[in-house]
């Protein structure tokens, strides 16, 4: 008899002990979340720094890349789930990835500050100057410029920023026949709502006051580029249809986000392919801030 009851401890324990584990597990799964903005968001917006600025773009636009990411993987895990054969053709699978605003030397300028002297900057920049000559220029703390000098070739990449919290830059190239503008970038915000801009994106994206996404449109032309004419720095007064005022044509895709629905709209393929994203779907699996 003892025997039998020891039996029936140990079996009892054993089950207690995977149902704690169990219920672990499904907790961590559930208070699993997206990092949230709103530290960044919540930099005090006078007396800024170009650096604050560039702080808080990158808040801005990873909070959006990562609501809208999250929530096309759980959409395309679903659709393998039931087709994992050939889930690929599944008209509502997403194929492309949301990665706007993708600058290959905008990284160069996060060091620009009042403290960067002109002796630093050659050699905090050396690995990029390909022998050329190195000048480094601030002015009046809201202006920046690096530059890589020789005989036939002038690069340049320059910021302006605003204690307003907006900034632009600029990357370009310069020679005696040509000026080329190659990268821009423009970040500016009235109140709880940001835009940005480069020569094929734009971003519009309001938060509330817990630094959550309430709303945002982003678009990536497929035709054409924005230019001087279309700035947005220091600052601007834009609706939701800047983002997409443009005709359709000249669209590669379209995302909006709005009341827990996001639209996917995508021309990369041919004809504008159209897939919707319901946020509650996936509450239980990957909770969203």
């Amino acid at each position: 008899m003892k025997k039998l009851f020891s039996i029936l401890l140990i079996a009892a324990t054993l089950l207690l002990c995977a149902c704690g584990k169990e219920k672990t597990e499904t907790t961590t799964v559930a208070t699993t979340s997206a990092p949230k903005s709103a530290d960044m968001l919540n930099i005090t917006s006078n007396n800024k720094s170009y650096g604050d600025c560039v702080s808080r773009y990158y808040a801005v636009l990873t909070a959006v890349k990562n609501k809208t990411q999250i929530l096309e993987k759980e959409h395309n895990k679903q659709i393998e789930a039931q087709n994992p054969e050939k889930y690929f053709l599944d008209e509502n699978y997403i194929s492309t990835l949301f990665d706007p605003f993708v600058l290959a030397d905008f990284s160069l300028t996060e060091n620009f500050s009042p403290s960067l002297t002109e002796e630093k900057a050659k050699e905090l920049f050396a690995y990029k100057s390909n022998g050329d000559s190195i000048r480094f220029k601030s002015e009046s703390g809201s202006s920046y410029s690096l530059s890589f000098v020789n005989e036939n070739l002038l690069r340049e990449y320059s910021v302006e920023y605003s204690a307003k919290d907006s900034f632009r830059y600029i990357s370009s190239t310069e020679t005696d026949e040509t000026d080329t503008v190659n990268e821009m970038l423009e970040f500016s915000r009235r109140a709880n709502t940001y835009y940005i801009q480069s020569k094929t994106s734009r971003l519009y994206v309001q938060f509330d006051g817990d630094g959550n996404i309430v709303y945002f449109c982003c678009s990536t032309l497929k035709n054409g580029s924005y230019g001087s004419g279309d700035s947005i720095y220091p600052e601007a007064e834009i609706t939701k249809e800047w983002v997409t005022e443009r005709n359709r044509d000249d669209y590669l895709s379209i995302h909006t986000y709005e009341n827990g629905v996001l639209t996917h709209e995508d021309s990369s393929s041919g004809p504008w392919k159209t897939v919707t994203v319901y946020e509650g779907e996936y509450q239980n699996i990957f909770p969203l801030q």
